[in-house]
């Protein structure tokens, strides 16, 4: 096995996840998918406008070699990400002011369960920020059962007490993701990364089986403009 980012070899343990984060450059399963769909299948120009959130250390380095001067990574807490170039951005206060029609790639990974807003309406709004051929590639977590989203005013203590550590405001779920996300793009009722990616590569890559077959918050969803029901 080989992360398909960085070329590290050894990988260490998550929760109830053996073996997926790249010790050399943090991937985690999501990140080497991403990267695949990036690297074998899009395939951006040289100079592509890219704009990534919450920016993943490797996937960056990649994404910066592909954009160069025109490669944007941004977030809301910018210290989290030392040596990246991050710069501010609220995706509930900011979303608006990005330029219309802009960019080849946005990218952004399990963010979307975290935005104390309008998921729907951040997400449309980034998918009109792309070029009239460009792509976002986005994962949320995906749990079995169904959605749920609760905004909550209060403080950080109530909200970590409310949502725990990983301030989950919303939960995506097998059983709703065509009533949530497929009501703003078309999502298949089925999900197979074999249709995109040969099933050696994806090994190679550590990308477990069970990735494979389902839908999980290794899922990354390919959208463009064209493909907004609204």
């Amino acid at each position: 096995m080989q992360c398909n980012i960085c070329g590290g070899t050894a990988f260490t343990d998550m929760p109830k996840r053996p073996a997926v984060r790249c010790t050399d450059c943090g991937s985690l399963e999501r990140t080497r998918v991403a990267a695949l769909h990036i690297a074998e299948d899009l395939r951006p120009a040289s100079g592509s406008h890219i704009l990534h959130f919450a920016p993943e250390r490797g996937l960056s380095v990649l994404l910066r070699e592909i954009g160069g001067p025109n490669y944007r990574a941004v977030d809301i807490d910018p210290p989290r990400y030392p040596g990246l170039g991050v710069e501010r951005f609220d995706l509930c206060e900011d979303v608006y002011d990005l330029p219309l029609d802009r960019y080849d790639l946005i990218v952004h990974n399990h963010v979307l369960e975290h935005l104390e807003g309008n998921y729907s309406a951040i997400l449309l709004r980034l998918a009109r920020s792309l070029s009239d051929t460009g792509t976002m590639l986005f994962s949320v977590p995906i749990l079995p059962g169904g959605f749920t989203d609760e905004l909550m005013v209060g403080t950080l203590d109530d909200k970590l007490q409310r949502f725990g550590p990983s301030l989950h405001v919303r939960r995506f779920g097998t059983e709703t993701l065509q009533r949530t996300l497929g009501m703003l793009f078309p999502i298949p009722d089925s999900h197979d990364l074999r249709d995109r990616f040969d099933e050696a590569l994806l090994a190679r890559c550590n990308i477990p089986p069970h990735h494979w077959t389902n839908f999980t918050g290794a899922t990354v969803f390919r959208l463009r403009k064209q493909d907004l029901r609204c």
